[in-house]
């Protein structure tokens, strides 16, 4: 495993002490989460972008008023 160094503002620090004293856990893993968690949310917006980005046909849906 590899070591980051993270620099948080001091109430970011106490939010995460908090949160981490509420859950029973570290803050290193709370932030360990966070981490994981901001990767694979990134991860699947950019494949959907790009996914998007592909030129092909698309149907269009139009709505009509009767």
């Amino acid at each position: 495993m590899h070591e980051m160094i993270l620099s948080l503002s001091a109430a970011d620090k106490a939010r995460l002490d908090a949160l981490a004293a509420r859950l029973d856990r570290s803050a290193d893993d709370c932030a360990h989460q966070a981490l994981q968690e901001f990767m694979d949310n990134w991860e699947d917006y950019l494949q959907t972008v790009a996914a998007l980005d592909v030129e092909e046909e698309r149907p269009i849906l139009r709505a009509v008023n009767d």
